[in-house]
């Protein structure tokens, strides 16, 4: 069993069942919309909804079209159809404060420079 801190324990066999578990295990979660002519994507803020609806929150598709929508097909009046993808944090989100500080010196510069 793994604790941390304000995350939920994570308990085996996996389950990954709330947004806190998926925030605990650093998933990230995809928002896509589907609906003709639009195809508008982006990535769910996680944090954000865990603070609205709490960690316990479901992190089923159904569960999770009760808050999102499409702000572009809202707009002009369109069905909305949305579908999620969960995949694992990329980087440079998932890396540490300090490797993702280096990183952010030493952009621009050119190999073999200091």
């Amino acid at each position: 069993m793994v604790s941390m801190g304000w995350l939920p324990d994570i308990t085996y066999p996996l389950s990954v069942d709330t947004i806190g578990k998926m925030l605990a295990l650093g998933q990230q979660v995809q928002v896509h919309c589907h609906a003709y002519g639009c195809g508008h994507s982006g990535r769910l803020n996680l944090v954000q909804l865990a603070r609205k609806v709490g960690l316990d929150y479901p992190c089923m598709e159904g569960d999770l079209k009760k808050h999102v929508y499409c702000p572009r097909c809202r707009e002009a009046g369109r069905e909305q159809s949305i579908g999620f993808i969960c995949t694992p944090l990329d980087a440079p989100h998932s890396e540490w404060p300090l490797e993702r500080e280096i990183w952010r010196q030493n952009v621009g510069r050119r190999a073999g420079t200091v």
